[in-house]
């Protein structure tokens, strides 16, 4: 029987994937900084390199173009976290390079090499694919030479000449670093999460990428057709060791994978799957909403106000019940709290659970101690009822409160008894 979340089956990782393969690096700290419309400080920054460090994401990345990026950075480094790695991010050109070569304590960077058409002429103006993959691999060069460890970004791989250009180019650069990172960046959400043909399906293209020998292969997902979260899963079931995410989806246009909802799938429906703490992704929320100023919808999965609110009569009757009659996981797993909300569509379940645990608050009726229990039959809910139907059907829109609760109990009960 299923009626609990231990009782659940969970999901089996592939014969050939273990807990130990899956991986995760973020990139709300360069990324995220470009949504338009936020501006986040060398502060914010180093507040959310703190969360991830909570969380214990295992990599992170930013930029080093200006003064504040730079501090940022170091602030960082001198925490002396194992995790999350603090990571450099590149143009394909040897003076990006040397702002990461500078950052004392980076080992690894990230370098944006354009694969698609559109990027490499129209964008970047060069003349031809060859001279595309001369600049990127003299570049790959360069910071192999000085020491750091490369993760080749190909950005808009989804939309490539995936056999004729990008593949060739991928090999040449495993053979001088084999364990190089291919992060594969669908920048318009074109890729799909099942097998399909290149260069939309992302499962194909790293399987190729496998068969041509690369060891690391890493996710970066768009999320312009929603499909963000998913891809970045699938990439992982289909061989990817890292997806690379941001908090909230955070990022260009419509934003990337959200960090937040690829955790709590890996955690709560993976067999076997014990990595993250997810104790403080509703508090990081609440700190990005009221420090980046980025509104979190009411109803996000994972971190909404809404997740675990319950207002009509059948889901808070159920929850009250039974959460896991309509909650996904126990909230407190995110560190959220349950809200059973009474609005219009309340029934008489949610009211009176709601007059018992405010009268349990002043210690039973009349503060005798005994344990609340208030029949269903029982006039004075009847009549707060009633007052509660007759505001809605005079056009009020929001929610009782809990202090207005309080008052009716006071006014029914504790005045009474």
């Amino acid at each position: 029987m299923y009626r609990s979340y231990k009782e659940l089956p969970k999901i089996r990782l592939p014969e050939d994937r273990g807990v130990e393969d899956i991986n995760i690096s973020d990139s709300t700290i360069r990324e995220g900084a470009q949504m338009p419309g936020i501006m986040m400080h060398k502060e914010h920054k180093v507040k959310i390199y703190e969360y991830l460090h909570r969380v214990g994401i295992e990599k992170t990345e930013s930029f080093l173009f200006n003064e504040s990026d730079r501090e940022a950075v170091k602030e960082m480094l001198d925490r002396g976290y194992e995790k999350p790695e603090v990571t450099g991010w590149a143009r394909a050109n040897p003076k990006d390079i040397d702002l990461v070569i500078e950052a004392d304590g980076i080992e690894e960077t990230g370098i944006l090499m354009s694969v698609s058409d559109a990027h490499i002429f129209d964008k970047l103006g060069l003349k031809s694919r060859e001279e595309a993959s001369e600049k990127y691999l003299e570049a790959f060069d360069y910071a192999l030479d000085h020491g750091l460890k490369v993760r080749c970004h190909l950005e808009d791989i989804t939309r490539s000449d995936i056999e004729e250009f990008v593949l060739p180019l991928i090999t040449e650069m495993i053979k001088r670093a084999p364990d190089t990172i291919m992060r594969i960046c669908d920048t318009l959400n074109y890729g799909i999460p099942f097998l399909y043909d290149l260069p939309y399906s992302v499962p194909r293209i790293i399987k190729e990428l496998k068969r041509r020998g690369v060891r690391n292969i890493e996710t970066h997902i768009h999320d312009d057709y929603g499909f963000g979260a998913a891809v970045s899963i699938a990439g992982l079931w289909y061989g990817a060791n890292w997806a690379n995410l941001t908090f909230l989806g955070m990022g260009e246009r419509a934003g990337v994978g959200e960090l937040e909802k690829v955790l709590v799938f890996l955690e709560q429906r993976v067999e076997n799957f014990h990595k993250y703490n997810l104790e403080c992704l509703s508090e990081f929320a609440d700190y990005i909403e009221q420090n980046v100023e980025l509104r979190v919808p009411d109803n996000k999965a994972v971190v909404g106000r809404n997740v675990f609110a319950h207002e009509s009569g059948i889901h808070t009757a159920g929850v009250i019940k039974n959460p896991f009659i309509y909650e996904p996981y126990p909230p407190e797993i995110v560190g959220a709290e349950r809200k059973l909300m009474i609005g219009a569509t309340s029934g008489s379940k949610v009211i009176r659970h709601k007059i018992e645990e405010i009268l349990r608050e002043k210690g039973g009726f009349g503060g005798e101690g005994r344990d609340p229990k208030i029949e269903k039959k029982d006039p004075r809910l009847k009549a707060i009822q009633a007052d509660i139907r007759r505001q809605y059907e005079e056009d009020r829109t929001s929610c009782i409160s809990d202090e207005e609760m309080r008052e009716y109990v006071e006014r029914y009960f504790l005045e009474i008894a």
